[in-house]
């Protein structure tokens, strides 16, 4: 299939033949240009993103939740066993 037969895609060329323009119908194209445009979001955000540490978060939240993830992790533990 040549790149002109596209359903949704109008290629504007120059007077050398090369594109230089690309439309695409959103009737056809609208999920790829919305992933696409998010995606182009999140690399902009992570050149200036704060990262923090899982240990952190996972601090963060048991204190706000009041739930210690290791007590939890060892009762999922001790529950599994009793009903095995």
């Amino acid at each position: 299939m040549s790149m002109n037969k596209l359903a949704g895609v109008k290629f504007e060329k120059d007077v050398h033949g090369k594109v230089k323009k690309v439309t695409l119908d959103m009737k056809y194209h609208a999920t790829f240009v919305d992933d696409y445009l998010d995606h182009l979001r999140i690399e902009e955000a992570k050149k200036t993103a704060d990262f923090v540490p899982w240990e952190s978060i996972k601090k963060e939240l048991d204190n706000k939740h009041g739930v210690n993830s290791k007590k939890l992790q060892n009762s999922n533990r001790a529950q599994s066993r009793k009903t095995a």
